[in-house]
């Protein structure tokens, strides 16, 4: 095979492959796909800007509700508190006729 056969099949490969370049570039796979690569590419980046300023108002909710969450009575402090109560509730009948006569 001589030179310039084969300088003449790589300027023909060269060129299919700027051709199916152009058909992935500006209309998809080459079977009669619509719109250009760089409209789509356009309407993508929109649409992730769009996602990012939503997942920041999601960041700024989920740290309200964490802040929330922090100030919520811990079991133990609502155990404590229904004992406490159940204990002077048990202690005010217990002692009824001592504080009703105490009284009057």
């Amino acid at each position: 095979m001589s030179l310039d056969t084969r300088l003449a099949e790589i300027h023909a490969k060269q060129a299919k492959l700027d051709q199916m370049q152009d058909q992935i570039m500006n209309g998809g796979n080459g079977l009669g796909g619509s719109g250009g690569m760089d409209a789509r590419v356009t309407r993508l980046e929109g649409r992730i800007d769009k996602i990012g300023d939503e997942l920041s108002g999601v960041k700024v909710n989920l740290a309200t509700l964490t802040e929330r969450v922090a100030h919520l009575p811990s079991k133990g402090f609502i155990i404590t508190g229904l004992l406490t109560s159940l204990a002077v509730i048990t202690a005010l009948i217990a002692f009824a006729d001592k504080l009703q006569a105490l009284v009057s």
